[in-house]
């Protein structure tokens, strides 16, 4: 494993260090028990000079860093801002991912570099802290060292791939273009099981070579991991997948669940039970509590009423690969297009209707009404998507995740009257 991952008096120093910054001495202490609340449930680990708490907070010290604290405090005090986001920057993939969220996307032209370097300026401005860059897969785009290095210090950037194409060569590109968490997709200790969920024989081989290719470098490497019902209900595999991952030496795992969006919009059977979140719990727990796992950002933990909840077009937003701005990557809604109007314009409109976090998935929330429209047109039209909004808000007027609760949330008297 890159790094060494802090137990201890050496996680108490490494939070300490943390609290000298300006932006962190600046919080009441209300809002730093709150802070506190989400870095004990988490791992740090330290990586030369750098410390990292998981793949949605920018590593410390850092400006990114300094804005991600200063864009959440900006949003609980009632200025929602997307401190977080994503781009697609390609359709193309080699794969055929049995959860695939872009699958079923209306395919147009990607966004050019110039396009990307004008849009990464707009959020930036916006208060944006963290931009993840994903598809389709991305080492498809021969300019993704450009893309990357577009983002600079303002903000922390990530890249999700499935390694496909990765050479020694291409890593050195990236990681000096600027690359703050390469997160590779592996869903299985088995080869057999990873192919097949990811529809291409090779895959599982793929990953692995990609994970050492970065570890090579001295990166902070993650693993996208999206369990279905099976693995989750067997507990022996399940544990022998996440033991394969600390063999492999993964710094870090994002555990997403199954979401109603792409191939799964028609499937609510694929949504996990409430005994398989449970489970998701535990493991979240287990990591944290053991060395030489990796550490994990758990969406059902995570964007739960028990800590952030969901800031889909609240603390959030995506943009795919023809420009549409989206509440999240698997929100098959929009309000418009980067093409035809200025990002800021669309997150105002984001921002007047998304007022506060959710406490549960919004894209799932939305799946039934998005079915409903019997259309294959993806995202919607700006009318339909404001149909559905409306009809299907993101949030419960009084209602906050524990998070942003503890940290003070203030509510708009406007919408508690609603």
């Amino acid at each position: 494993m890159v790094g060494q991952q802090l137990y201890g008096f050496q996680k108490i120093g490494g939070m300490m260090e943390m609290l000298k910054s300006s932006v962190m001495k600046s919080l009441s202490l209300r809002q730093l028990l709150a802070m506190n609340y989400v870095s004990s449930n988490s791992k740090l680990t330290r990586v030369g000079d750098r410390i990292y708490m998981n793949t949605f907070t920018p590593y410390f010290p850092s400006e990114a860093f300094e804005r991600y604290v200063s864009g959440i405090v900006q949003t609980v005090n009632g200025k929602p801002t997307p401190v977080m986001m994503n781009f697609a920057v390609t359709a193309n993939c080699i794969c055929n991912c049995w959860h695939c969220s872009f699958s079923d996307r209306t395919k147009k032209n990607q966004l050019t570099l110039e396009e990307l370097k004008d849009a990464i300026h707009q959020v930036q401005a916006l208060g944006t802290s963290m931009i993840g860059f994903t598809g389709g897969e991305p080492l498809l785009r021969d300019d993704i060292a450009d893309v990357i290095s577009l983002v600079g210090d303002k903000s922390m950037s990530l890249m999700f791939s499935t390694g496909y194409g990765l050479t020694p060569s291409k890593v050195r590109e990236l990681k000096d273009a600027g690359l703050g968490i390469p997160v590779i997709s592996l869903d299985h200790y088995k080869a057999e099981e990873h192919d097949k969920r990811r529809g291409r024989e090779g895959m599982h081989a793929t990953a692995i070579k990609a994970i050492e290719m970065y570890q090579a470098e001295g990166m902070y490497v993650a693993v996208s991991f999206v369990p279905d019902h099976e693995l989750i209900s067997n507990s022996e595999e399940l544990y022998k997948t996440l033991d394969f991952f600390k063999s492999l030496g993964v710094n870090d795992m994002r555990l997403t669940s199954p979401i109603l969006s792409g191939h799964l919009t028609d499937h609510p059977e694929e949504k996990l039970t409430a005994e398989n979140i449970k489970t998701v719990n535990e493991v979240q727990k287990f990591l944290v509590k053991n060395k030489g796992y990796p550490a994990c950002f758990a969406y059902d933990v995570f964007e739960s009423e028990k800590f952030y909840g969901c800031g889909a077009g609240f603390h959030f937003i995506f943009v795919d690969s023809s420009g549409n701005v989206c509440p999240c990557d698997f929100c098959s809604v929009s309000l418009g297009n980067m093409r035809e109007r200025p990002i800021s314009e669309i997150w105002e409109e984001y921002s007047k209707i998304c007022r506060a976090p959710g406490c549960s998935c919004y894209a799932n929330k939305i799946s039934d009404a998005i079915a409903d429209t019997h259309t294959t047109v993806r995202p919607l039209s700006v009318e339909q998507s404001k149909e559905i909004i409306k009809k299907c808000p993101s949030f419960t007027p009084g209602v906050v995740p524990k998070f942003y609760k503890k940290m003070g949330f203030k509510w708009d008297e406007d919408l508690l009257k609603k």
